[in-house]
C-alpha cells in the first residue's frame, strides 16, 4: 500500500465513511462478449509453497481507541457471515461497513426474491459499493464468492462460459489491492450442489455428493494444469467414466459451474501477484478422501503459495479474515492448545480434507498468529475431539475451570460432536463463570467451529492487548458475540433447531438458563493487569429463520 495515497483516504474517511454504510448505488451496465475470455492481466504464476507459512503480515501502528473503517463483502445473508461478523467486529472496537443487505441476499425456491428480482446477490450494486468505498476507506475483507456470483449458492449454480463481467470484477479487486489492505476470501466448490435452490431438493444433493466423492486421477507436477482438471471431472482414478444416476443435463451443469468456478480463481490468482496481502480459500463440504475436489486443492495451493492458505472451510471465513484484521491492526499473539479426547490426528469430521491438528494449524495461519508450547502462556485454547469420552470431557473441564480462576485468557472449541457432552457440564453443573471465556463454539462442522472459536478468542485478546481496557461498546460487541455462540451452538443444538424465545425455562440448558448464567458471570476488560466487570443485562428475541431453515436461525440480542 502507498503510504501517501492511504494517509489521504484516511482523512476522507474520518468525514464521508459513515455514509458508505447505508449507501445503495446503481447498477452499472455490461458489455456482451464472446466466448470464455482470457482475461487481460499479466500472469504471476508462483512457484509450489507450503500452505503452512501462510501469509505473515506486520502490524500496522494505529491508535487501538480510534482505528479504520473496515469495508466488508459478506458470503451471503445467513447469520455466520452476517450477525456474527458484526459482532466480532464491534467487539474488537471497529466500525464494520456493509452494502444494504439485499444487495448480498441469497433466496432459496421457498423465498421472496430480492427487490430486483434476482435470487442471488446483486453484482452490480457491490462493484459499484466497492469502488465508492475504495476513495475513503483502506482496509477491505472481500468474499469472491459474493462479488463475482451473487454468494455461496450462486458459485454453485451459475455456469456461465462468457466471463467479461466476472472478469470486470476481478480487475477491479486486482486494482484494489494495489493502493489497500485486501484479504479475499473463496471456497472450493462443493462436492454437491445446494438443496431448495433451482429445484434441486435433497435427492439431487445426495447424488452429486455421492457422484464428486469418487476419486479421480491425481495431477501433479506439469500436469497439474486447469485443462487437465476440467478434462478429469468425468473420470474416476482408473480413467473410466462415474456412474451416477443423474442426468447427463445435470451433471453438464455441474461441470460448467465447477469448472466457471476454478477458471475465475486462477485469474484472480495469477494476476493479483504480490499487491495481494492475504487469500483464504475454505473446501466447502468437502470429504477425507479423495474426490474431485482433490486437484482442485493442490492446484490453488500451488498457485496462493505464501498469500495465504488452504483448509477445510467455508461459513467461518469472514469471520477468520475480520480476526486477522485485529492482529494486523493490534499486533500478533501466541496461543496454547491442548486437546482432549482421541482425535488430535485423526479427521475432524466426514466434511473435512486433514487432521483435526492440521486444520487447526491452518486456521492459526490465517489468524496470523503462533504456538506456544508453554502452557500458561498466550491463549489458552481447549479443545474437546471427535469420539471423546466422559473422562476426557471432565479433564478438560477440570482445566478450564482452573484456567478461568487463574485468570488466564480461554477459548473453548468442542468438536466432538456431542452436543450435550460438555455443555450440561458448562450451564447446568456448575458455578462457571461464562462471560470470562473470550470464545465458544460447537457449530456445525469441525472447520466451522474451530474458526468461530479461534476468531473470537483472538480478535478480542488482541484487541485488549492494544487498548488496556476496552471501551463498553466493544464489551456489548463481545457479550453479543458470546451470547449469540451460547444460545446458537448449545441450546439450539441440543434440542435440534427448536429454539422458542419464551416457555423453555424448564428445559436443559435453555435460553433463560444460558442467559442467566451470562448476566451472573463477569467479562475479561483487560488483560495487563488482568481486570474484569459486571456488564449491562443481556436479553435475547425476535427468533426467526431468514433462509426459512432452522439451520439459520437467529435472533436479537439487547445489551442494556
Amino acid at each position: 500500500m502507498n503510504p501517501s495515497f492511504s494517509f489521504a483516504k484516511r482523512i476522507l474517511s474520518i468525514l464521508l465513511c459513515p455514509l458508505l454504510a447505508t449507501a445503495l448505488f446503481a447498477c452499472a451496465p455490461t458489455a456482451p462478449s464472446e466466448g470464455v475470455s482470457e482475461g487481460t492481466g499479466e500472469s504471476s504464476l508462483l512457484g509450489e509453497s507450503s500452505t503452512e507459512s501462510g501469509a505473515e503480515s506486520e502490524a500496522e501502528t494505529v491508535d487501538p481507541l480510534n482505528p479504520p473503517a473496515i469495508a466488508y463483502i459478506p458470503l451471503d445473508n445467513r447469520p455466520v457471515n452476517k450477525d456474527r461478523v458484526e459482532y466480532l467486529a464491534r467487539s474488537m472496537g471497529v466500525e464494520l461497513l456493509m452494502p444494504e443487505e439485499h444487495l448480498y441476499r441469497t433466496a432459496l425456491d421457498n423465498m421472496e426474491p430480492n427487490p430486483d428480482g434476482s435470487t442471488l446477490g446483486n453484482r452490480e450494486a457491490l462493484l459499484a459499493w466497492l469502488k465508492e468505498a475504495d476513495k475513503t476507506c483502506d482496509y477491505f475483507i472481500i468474499s469472491l464468492d459474493q462479488m463475482l456470483s451473487g454468494g455461496l449458492v450462486g458459485s454453485r449454480w451459475l455456469d456461465n462460459t462468457d466471463l467479461t463481467f466476472e472478469y470486470e470484477i476481478a480487475d477491479t479487486i486486482i486494482d484494489l489491492c494495489k493502493n489497500n489492505t485486501v484479504y479475499l476470501f473463496d471456497t472450493v466448490m462443493r462436492l454437491a450442489s445446494t438443496g431448495s435452490y433451482g429445484g434441486y431438493q435433497l435427492d439431487e444433493y445426495y447424488k452429486l455428493r455421492e457422484y464428486g466423492q469418487v476419486a479421480r486421477k491425481p495431477l501433479s507436477g506439469s500436469d497439474l494444469t486447469v485443462e487437465n482438471i476440467i478434462a478429469g471431472y468425468r473420470y474416476d482414478a482408473n480413467g473410466k467414466k462415474v456412474s451416477t444416476p443423474l442426468p447427463e443435463s445435470a451433471l453438464d451443469k455441474y461441470h460448467a459451474s465447477r469448472t466457471r468456478k476454478l477458471v475465475i480463481a486462477d485469474y484472480i490468482l495469477r494476476n493479483a501477484g504480490e499487491d495481494l496481502d492475504f487469500i483464504y480459500v475454505g473446501v466447502d463440504d468437502s470429504s477425507p478422501q479423495t474426490t474431485i475436489q482433490t486437484n482442485e486443492i493442490n492446484y490453488l495451493t500451488k498457485l496462493i503459495g505464501d498469500r495465504g492458505v488452504l483448509s477445510a472451510a467455508a461459513d467461518e471465513l469472514g469471520m477468520c479474515c475480520l480476526a486477522r484484521m485485529a492482529t494486523h491492526l493490534y499486533g500478533s499473539l501466541e496461543v496454547h492448545l491442548t486437546y482432549y479426547g482421541p482425535g488430535k490426528n485423526q479427521a475432524a469430521d466426514e466434511f473435512d480434507i486433514g487432521t483435526l491438528a492440521s486444520n487447526v494449524e491452518k486456521h492459526l495461519v490465517c489468524l496470523d498468529v503462533k504456538e506456544t508450547k508453554t502452557q500458561g502462556e498466550g491463549l489458552q485454547v481447549l479443545i474437546l475431539t471427535r469420539g471423546s469420552s466422559n473422562s476426557d470431557r471432565d479433564k478438560l473441564f477440570a482445566q478450564l475451570q482452573k484456567n478461568l480462576k487463574e485468570n488466564l485468557p480461554t477459548v473453548l472449541l468442542d468438536v466432538s460432536g456431542q452436543a450435550s457432552l460438555l455443555s450440561y457440564d458448562i450451564f447446568e453443573e456448575s458455578s462457571l463463570p461464562v462471560g470470562k471465556l473470550l470464545g465458544y463454539s460447537s457449530w456445525n462442522t469441525a472447520g466451522n467451529a474451530m474458526g468461530i472459536a479461534l476468531s473470537q478468542g483472538v480478535a478480542r485478546y488482541a484487541y485488549l492487548t492494544a487498548v488496556g481496557t476496552s471501551t463498553a461498546e466493544s464489551d456489548a460487541g463481545f457479550l453479543q458475540s458470546m451470547t449469540f455462540a451460547y444460545v446458537k451452538d448449545v441450546f439450539y443444538k441440543a434440542h435440534g433447531g427448536s429454539v422458542e424465545s419464551s416457555g423453555n425455562a424448564g428445559r436443559i440448558c435453555s435460553v433463560a438458563t444460558i442467559l442467566q448464567r451470562i448476566n451472573q458471570s463477569p467479562i475479561v476488560t483487560s488483560l495487563a493487569p488482568y481486570g474484569e466487570s459486571d456488564h449491562a443485562t443481556v436479553a435475547t428475541s425476535n427468533f426467526r429463520y431468514p433462509w426459512n431453515r432452522t439451520f439459520e436461525m437467529t435472533f436479537d440480542i439487547t445489551v442494556s
